[in-house]
């Protein structure tokens, strides 16, 4: 059962939006090569919005965790929790992720299609089959961000396999086996790539992909674990406006030091201990973030209803704000405020008709 009865989490909804706006910003900055927007204060984040994937991932395995939980409450570990489990997923990340593949291929970038039938069958099936990141010449090939989706439904089917099994354990359990074999396959993958000499692309494709990921995915499955026991994390999580407060405390602690590791070693990739070791302290941090967000009050989260609402729309925010980008960019609009305000006009207005069009209707089909 979920603590006190709650089913829904509207502080982690937010927290989906403010990642997804995240990375959209991110791209802008970097594909519209805007060298004024500021490098310092509070607007720092979205210099560091590829940070937004990795929040999504500790938000994924909160969620996905829940997903398990309250599946094998309702239908036991066998053959119906699976059906059940597998069919919500597929509906929720398979008819956006086709559709906005296939409006990448023909609207964005035809000549993709031009390409020998023997590499566009690569790139296709790759992308069909949800393994294109696995691959060097695939991984952000057609629609770059969908190389974390591809990621996701791994992920979705490691939980469809082990969840069961593994929101059982004690969470010192799931943290010490997540978190002891992404930082063993990370070492690996470093030293077998040649250490600080690697080509930095290579190490990220290589080192963020599963098995490397899991201990982002495991602080948010210790979460769902931890609010849905009971015991003192979730009587502290309750949502009350003080133990919100003092939540965001200890967040804003977390990920101050995880900033003061990074910002000294900002080169990253040359570095074992930041390719290694970092990410861990990374999900540390943004499980405290997660964990603040449980604890929002819902009398507060009703007031930030707009920010809920790009939260509910994120999945399509994420997967159109590219394709938005690009077509902008290839119309000679120039890098900017300009070109960050049509992105998100642009983006917006088609994510909200995604999921009111296609991604709500598939969610309410029977499994």
């Amino acid at each position: 059962m979920r603590p006190e009865g709650r089913r829904h989490y509207p502080g982690v909804e937010i927290l989906r939006g403010v990642a997804a706006m995240m990375v959209l910003v991110y791209h802008v900055i970097a594909h519209g090569q805007w060298a004024s927007f500021p490098d310092h204060g509070p607007l720092l984040a979205f210099r560091l919005g590829w940070l937004g994937v990795d929040l999504f991932l500790v938000i994924s395995g909160f969620v996905i965790a829940l997903a398990v939980l309250s599946g094998v409450a309702r239908y036991g570990e066998g053959a119906a929790f699976r059906r059940d489990f597998a069919g919500r997923r597929w509906r929720r990340i398979a008819p956006l992720y086709f559709l906005t593949l296939l409006a990448f291929l023909f609207l964005v970038q035809p000549q993709l299609l031009l390409m020998g039938w023997q590499t566009l069958a690569l790139h296709l099936g790759s992308h069909a089959l949800f393994l294109h990141n696995l691959l060097a010449d695939t991984h952000g090939s057609i629609n770059g961000p969908n190389w974390s989706v591809a990621l996701e439904m791994q992920f979705y089917l490691l939980m469809l396999l082990a969840g069961p099994w593994l929101v059982r354990q004690r969470v010192a359990v799931v943290l010490l086996l997540m978190c002891g074999v992404a930082i063993a396959w990370r070492a690996a993958t470093f030293a077998w790539m040649g250490g600080a000499g690697a080509e930095a692309w290579k190490l990220h494709i290589y080192t963020t992909q599963l098995p490397g990921s899991l201990d982002e995915f495991a602080f948010g499955i210790v979460l769902a674990i931890l609010v849905t026991r009971p015991g003192w994390l979730q009587r502290a999580l309750a949502p009350t406006p003080l133990r919100f407060l003092a939540a965001c405390a200890v967040a804003a602690a977390a990920v101050g030091v995880a900033m003061w590791v990074f910002f000294p070693r900002g080169d990253y990739w040359p570095r074992w201990e930041m390719v290694v070791g970092w990410r861990t302290l990374l999900a540390l941090a943004f499980g405290a973030v997660v964990a603040a967000a449980v604890a929002l009050p819902e009398a507060w989260a009703r007031w930030l209803w707009p920010l809920r609402y790009l939260g509910e729309i994120s999945y399509g925010i994420y997967l159109w704000h590219l394709p938005v980008l690009l077509t902008l960019l290839a119309a000679g609009v120039a890098g900017g405020p300009g070109l960050l305000a049509a992105t998100l006009a642009g983006t917006l207005a088609l994510a909200a008709f995604s999921w009111h069009v296609v991604e709500r209707p598939w969610l309410r089909r029977p499994t």
